[in-house]
């Protein structure tokens, strides 16, 4: 009786740890690190919820609003089983680094099988593509363009500028008008803006041979942007730059007319500031200085990864095979205005419409802006050496700049 009612507890007690196994099995998450911290966590878990309501397997958001915090965390914990399933990164050379060390999992067949089947533009690849294979998926997909205040457009008689001809008589009109033309934010990465949009305004071959190292600093035509720069800044068409919400509410409040954003920040200008979108304000692409050429708009692209040694590795793929589903992403789309594929609608006339815009490949040139598209140890000499030229725009500034990114490009390419 005795051996009979131990084999009765054994097997009990075998039977009820089976059970809570399962139990803690089919309720675990994969987690999911994020630098977008704030209201991009809820929105994300509320994806999740749907993703497992679609039968799939869910996410929990772990949201960092410290780059530097959440940079050392991740890396710490990479190369061990309990790094995160899933976590945002940068493309370009930090990509280039965790693929190096095989830290992350080649995604190549998710995109055909899983990613452009949901109407995520095949072309978004190539910024995550590194020796022909593609290690991440987009989070978000932000394309910049020149925001101006139509308001402050319709009291001076201006339209949206089609040359760049019309593009400057824009600035001058509102200089004259005491209206700051363009303003600027003062964060510490932000001054290779212009000389991206500027660059692509000129030539943007001349940008891409640029970033991939076939074209040097020291150019004669990069000496010419630069030039085109020094007079627009010499004339006052830039604003002192501010914090990134002064700025906002200066362009809400008509004291700057136009400011270099992606389209989603409509989403904050109506939230916060109250303007109605395509009624108070509206978005254009910064006209090309040559006729006959294609405009060029640049888009940041924030990867998702996959992490290669994690133990929730496998759910992880399983994860991204949903995310891009409409319902999982509608809700992205209708609550923080990313908009990351074709089968989605927004009812933002600004964001929705110029996201679509940028696909139309035969007006526009898109490319990956300037801090994703090169090396990172470049990009942290040229925005200091740029900021410096900002507030001294010299012809002795204009050689001192250029020969000190040249320099540290020298050696970034070789």
């Amino acid at each position: 009786m005795k051996k009979i009612v131990s084999i009765g507890c054994v097997v009990g007690l075998l039977m009820l740890l089976v059970g809570c196994g399962s139990e803690e099995a089919s309720s675990s998450k994969v987690e999911f690190y994020t630098d977008k911290g704030g209201e991009n966590v809820g929105i994300l878990n509320s994806m999740s919820d749907q993703i497992e309501k679609d039968g799939g397997v869910g996410f929990k958001t772990v949201g960092y609003t410290d780059v530097t915090s959440y940079e050392t965390a991740v890396q710490q914990s990479l190369d061990s089983e309990k790094a995160p399933g899933l976590f945002t990164w940068w493309s370009g050379n930090k990509l280039e680094n965790l693929v190096d060390n095989d830290l992350v999992v080649d995604l190549t067949k998710e995109w055909k099988d899983y990613y452009e089947k949901e109407g995520v533009n095949p072309e978004l690849a190539d910024a995550f593509t590194i020796d022909g294979k593609v290690y991440a998926a987009p989070f978000s997909v932000l394309y910049n363009g020149v925001i101006y205040n139509k308001k402050v457009f319709d009291k001076y008689n201006l339209e949206e500028p089609k040359t760049w001809d019309e593009f400057i008589n824009v600035c001058d009109t509102l200089k004259e008008n005491k209206i700051d033309p363009i303003g600027l934010k003062n964060d510490p990465w932000a001054s290779f803006l212009w000389f991206q949009e500027l660059i692509g305004s000129y030539n943007p071959d001349l940008y891409l041979g640029l970033t991939s190292g076939e074209i040097k600093y020291t150019d004669p035509e990069v000496k010419k942007v630069m030039k085109i720069w020094q007079k627009m800044i010499k004339k006052g068409y830039f604003g002192e730059p501010v914090d990134p919400a002064s700025q906002a509410k200066m362009f809400s409040e008509g004291k700057c007319a136009m400011m270099y954003e992606p389209s989603v920040a409509s989403k904050a200008l109506s939230k916060e500031y109250g303007m109605e979108s395509g009624k108070d304000f509206d978005i254009f692409v910064t006209p090309s200085m040559k006729a006959g050429q294609k405009q060029a708009i640049f888009f940041e692209a924030s990867p998702i990864v996959v992490s290669k040694k994690s133990k929730q590795s496998e759910d992880a793929q399983k994860v991204m095979q949903s995310f891009y589903k409409k319902d999982v992403q509608q809700i992205f789309v209708d609550e923080a205005g990313i908009i990351n594929t074709d089968n989605t609608k927004s009812d933002d006339p600004v964001n929705g419409s110029f996201v679509k815009e940028a696909s139309d490949a035969d007006k526009y040139q898109v490319m990956v802006r300037y801090y994703e598209a090169t090396p990172s140890e470049i990009v942290t000499v040229a925005t200091d050496e740029l900021w410096k030229f900002f507030y001294n725009p010299t012809d002795e500034m204009i050689d001192d700049t250029l020969n000190t990114i040249q320099e540290v490009a020298d050696g970034a390419f070789k």
